[in-house]
């Protein structure tokens, strides 16, 4: 069975999904840049960590559901909602690990925008919640019969 959204859901999907994921891109990158201009060894480690998967998240989702063709039957969806979950888990449990580590004290709240915004994704990806914390009518895909 194919998935079958309009237009205007897959822009507003798309959006939704974008968001977050830049968040995590552009705040690891801030992270590391502030790490390389001040030789912080263990804080540029934790951001190339957080960016390289903030990559492989915006990959899956353009590889996947981002792509031109919107139709995917169930076992791609459910594959492409295990990928990004488990990225997302990833990102969470780098954050956690690190989070009691000494020497982040200067830098938590960009690690904390990092891990709100992998939460939202998460949650996202749950279908639970839409950034704008109105109820999400994209995700999942609603499946069209006929």
């Amino acid at each position: 069975m194919q998935h079958i959204m309009n237009p205007e859901n897959l822009r507003k999907l798309k959006h939704e999904l974008r968001t977050p994921v830049n968040h995590i891109l552009g705040y690891s990158d801030l992270l590391l840049e502030t790490a390389d201009d001040s030789g912080d060894f263990v804080i540029a480690s934790l951001a190339r960590d957080i960016h390289a998967r903030g990559e492989t998240l915006a990959k899956l989702l353009e590889k996947g559901l981002l792509s031109p063709s919107s139709d995917m039957d169930n076992a791609q969806m459910d594959g492409l909602r295990d990928a990004v979950r488990v990225v997302i888990t990833q990102i969470l449990e780098t954050l956690s690990s690190h989070s009691t580590q000494p020497g982040l004290e200067g830098h938590s709240d960009d690690l904390g925008r990092i891990r709100r915004a992998a939460d939202q994704l998460m949650a996202l990806v749950a279908g639970k919640m839409a950034i704008s914390k109105e109820p999400l009518k994209y995700w999942p895909i609603h499946r069209q019969c006929g």
